[in-house]
């Protein structure tokens, strides 16, 4: 057999190869299989909807598809998957829809501003999380004691920008620094050069001078870590 034969067999064989591999392409489910993949660190149950009108009806084949999310977009709820080929050359984008089941807390009935919130406040609801505004809460720990800045009419979902924020640290004011470790505590004193709210970094100036950073938390505490 000559090299030339047997160059010419392994390119067909590969051809064929190539071939069958681009034939058996299922672009729907390449974009489902990549979804499921952005969202694999989402508890909840994740459903990828991709209606049947938004697939090429003749889209090429491609050996080593690539798809890909527009920067600053992610995985959720209303999207657009890219898919780009390098050979043959082209890229196409499909609009889908990423829903998201889950529970969260909703206005059992209306809610005033200045409403302090408790447990006969809110309601358990379950549906797609993705499709709710950002910030909804999930948790009754995350609503309990909150109150209200706005107004919210029953059955709404309930949000972090529907509260107020209260300040957990003022800027110019004196905070006791609590250094935690393995089996220890140590406790200094210290002037706020920022405000911040509960759980957000603060830097302090200590009464050596030296400034530390640290995490704020109502009642003037601010806590290191060590």
């Amino acid at each position: 057999m000559s090299k030339l034969f047997y160059f010419t067999l392994l390119t067909l064989l590969y051809s064929a190869s190539a071939i069958s591999q681009t034939a058996d392409f299922d672009l729907r489910a390449f974009i489902e299989a990549f979804l499921l993949r952005e969202t694999r660190q989402i508890t909840d149950k994740v459903t990828i909807e991709i209606k049947p009108n938004a697939l090429p009806r003749s889209a090429q084949s491609c050996f080593r598809p690539e798809a890909f999310l527009a920067p600053g977009r992610r995985a959720w709820g209303q999207t657009i998957v890219g898919i780009r080929c390098e050979e043959p050359r082209w890229t196409l984008y499909v609009p889908t829809r990423v829903r998201v089941e889950g529970s969260y807390l909703a206005a059992a009935r209306p809610l005033s501003a200045g409403t302090v919130l408790a447990a006969a406040d809110w309601a358990p609801m379950t549906g797609d999380i993705a499709a709710q505004p950002a910030g909804v809460l999930r948790t009754p720990e995350q609503a309990s004691g909150a109150t209200l800045r706005v107004a919210v009419a029953a059955g709404t979902a309930l949000r972090t920008d529907q509260l107020l924020v209260a300040s957990a640290v003022q800027r110019g004011q004196r905070v006791r620094v609590v250094y935690r470790g393995d089996g220890f505590e140590v406790s200094n004193e210290g002037v706020a050069l920022t405000a911040a709210v509960e759980g957000q970094t603060v830097q302090v100036r200590l009464r050596d001078g030296k400034t530390i950073q640290g995490i704020a938390h109502i009642g003037g505490i601010v806590e290191v870590l060590r």
